[in-house]
């Protein structure tokens, strides 16, 4: 029977963020990432896939949820990837609401303005990695449900839950809990002390970094030096770089965050 026109273009509107937001859905791609989906807590409205797909796939596909079977035509219409892979989802979005025990668990990050899809991805990703739950985002953050941020976190969106609200009433009303470090090339080193766990990491914007309003609540700033600074303090090195990505940046800090979090 195929996919219907009005079925394709509320698919295909979703690629926006106001359409996201007002029907309180997002869209997810790939034979991996749906079934994964598919065996987790979220709830999936609708499934337009190949008919091999579905006939595969029966057994962990809820008697409730719609399906269409889609040819591949169909699906490269309603496909945000350049190569459709088999299977599309529309998911609810989860519920974004947290407790203030939340930040006793462990590490939480919050991001200030981070712009790059990518970018967002990869720190999700990571925090993963890492065993980090909670992410914190300003408003101005990247959307966790634009299509290249779902792809680029390979699955991790499941297991690391964002929060989007102004960073510094955030901060204000939990730095009594916790400490706060902000990622800075005017900071601290990372290798002079051990970090306080639990505790809250703060990346910023790729090019201006942390917001001035933010800044003015982190404890302490803390910097990942260069070899090249190393060598200006008198230390061995060649390093010529003039900064990390942020992505990268949140890596580095993450594991030495992780780091004390294991001699706890």
């Amino acid at each position: 029977m195929g996919i219907g026109s009005n079925k394709i273009k509320y698919i295909q509107s979703l690629k926006l963020k106001k359409f996201r937001d007002r029907h309180q859905v997002f869209v997810a791609e790939g034979d991996k990432i749906v079934r994964e989906l598919l065996q987790s807590t979220f709830q999936i409205k609708l499934l337009c896939a190949l008919h091999q797909w579905i006939d595969h796939s029966r057994e962990i596909i809820p008697e409730k949820t719609e399906v269409i079977a889609v040819s591949t035509a169909e699906l490269e219409r309603i496909s945000t990837l350049k190569t459709p892979n088999q299977v599309l989802a529309v998911v609810e979005k989860p519920s974004e609401e947290w407790s203030d025990d939340l930040f006793r668990q462990g590490p939480v990050l919050a991001l200030d303005d981070l712009r790059d899809p990518g970018n967002l991805g990869t720190i999700i990703r990571t925090a993963d990695w890492f065993g980090i739950r909670h992410i914190f985002c300003s408003p101005s953050t990247t959307d966790l449900y634009s299509p290249k941020v779902i792809q680029a976190t390979m699955g991790s969106f499941l297991r690391v839950r964002l929060h989007y609200t102004p960073l510094p009433a955030l901060i204000s009303g939990v730095q009594h809990i916790i400490p706060i470090y902000g990622a800075s090339l005017d900071g601290r080193s990372m290798y002079e002390y051990t970090p306080e766990i639990p505790a809250m990491l703060v990346i910023g914007n790729e090019s201006a970094g942390i917001g001035k309003e933010v800044s003015s609540f982190i404890r302490q700033q803390v910097k990942i030096p260069s070899a090249l600074m190393q060598r200006s303090e008198g230390l061995n090195g060649t390093g010529t770089a003039e900064s990390l990505n942020a992505a990268v940046a949140a890596g580095i800090l993450m594991a030495w965050l992780h780091g004390a979090s294991q001699k706890h």
